[in-house]
C-alpha cells in the first residue's frame, strides 16, 4: 500500500476505537470502488504484520500506531527541486520549510526560510546556481546569525544516511526530511533554529511525539551521526520519561 493511501486509512480509523472487518471492506470499496474478499484478507494480513492493525477478536481490530508524518509540499519547494534537478540530476538532496514547524510550535512562523541540504561538495555550486535564479542564499553559517524574518534559502551539507522520505509532488518527487530528522536537526542546528530553543523546543517535541509515529532506531541512529545521541537521550528522558519506556 502506498504511503499516502496508508496515511488516509490511518486517519480514517484514528479515534474509532474498535472496528470490524466489514468496516474495513466498506472503507476500501468507498476509496477504490471495488475489492474482492480475498484481496481484503491479504490487506488485513499485511497491515497486521506491519503492526498497523491489532486483532482484538476474530474479525475485530484496533489501530495500533500513530500516522507517519508527511509534510505538505509548497510551490516554493517544488520550484527549488526543479532548479536542482535541472542542474544536478542524480545528486542527493533534502528540502524543507521552517513553516512546517507551525504544526507543533507555540508561536507561528510565516517567513520564507527554506533549508536545502545537498552533498558537501555541491554546496558552493548550488549556492551560486540559486543566486543566478534570484534566490537569497546563505551557504556558510560561520559568523552568521540567521534571522527568522529573512526570505532565505539556507544551503547545508546533507549528512550521510540522513532519514529522508520521497513525497509525490505536482511535477516530480520531492525528497524531504522524516520527522526523526526534523527533530534531531532543530535540536542540533542552533544557529539555524535559534528561535525554537527552550520552552518552544520542548513543545515542538511534545506535540510531534504525541501525534506521529517515531522510529527511535532511526532517530537515535541519526542523532549519533550528528554527535547528539547522548544529549538527546537525556533530553527525552528528562522531559518525556514515558516515551523511551514505550519505545
Amino acid at each position: 500500500m502506498k504511503q499516502a493511501a496508508e496515511k488516509n486509512l490511518i486517519n480514517f480509523l484514528d479515534g474509532k476505537g474498535s472496528f470490524s472487518r466489514k468496516n474495513l471492506l466498506d472503507y476500501f470499496i468507498q476509496t477504490e470502488g471495488d475489492l474482492k474478499e480475498g484481496t481484503l484478507g491479504w490487506r488485513i494480513y499485511d497491515l497486521k504484520k506491519r503492526n498497523i492493525l491489532n486483532e482484538i477478536k476474530r474479525g475485530w481490530y484496533t489501530l495500533n500506531v500513530k500516522p507517519v508524518y508527511v509534510p505538505s509540499i509548497s510551490d516554493n519547494i517544488q520550484k527549488l527541486a526543479g532548479v536542482f534537478q535541472k542542474n544536478y540530476r542524480g545528486a542527493k538532496y533534502c528540502l524543507w520549510d521552517i513553516n512546517w514547524l507551525n504544526e507543533f510550535s507555540i508561536h507561528q512562523f510565516n517567513q520564507q526560510m527554506l533549508l536545502f541540504e545537498t552533498e558537501k561538495d555541491l554546496q558552493e555550486s548550488l549556492a551560486h546556481t540559486l543566486n543566478d535564479n534570484n534566490y537569497h542564499v546563505v551557504w556558510s553559517l560561520k559568523g552568521t546569525h540567521l534571522s527568522v524574518f529573512d526570505e532565505t534559502v539556507v544551503v547545508l551539507p546533507l549528512i550521510s544516511r540522513a532519514p529522508i522520505q520521497k513525497i509525490a509532488g505536482e511535477t516530480m518527487p520531492i525528497f524531504a526530511p522524516t520527522l526523526e530528522k526534523v527533530l534531531v536537526d532543530i535540536y542540533h542546528e542552533d544557529k539555524v533554529f535559534h528561535f525554537v530553543q527552550g520552552a518552544e523546543l520542548k513543545r515542538i517535541f511534545e506535540n510531534a511525539l504525541s501525534r506521529y509515529a517515531i522510529n527511535f532506531t532511526t532517530f537515535f541512529g541519526y542523532a549519533q551521526r550528528r554527535g547528539k545521541e547522548d544529549e538527546l537521550h537525556n533530553f527525552l528522558s528528562t522531559n518525556f520519561p514515558d516515551i523511551l519506556i514505550e519505545s
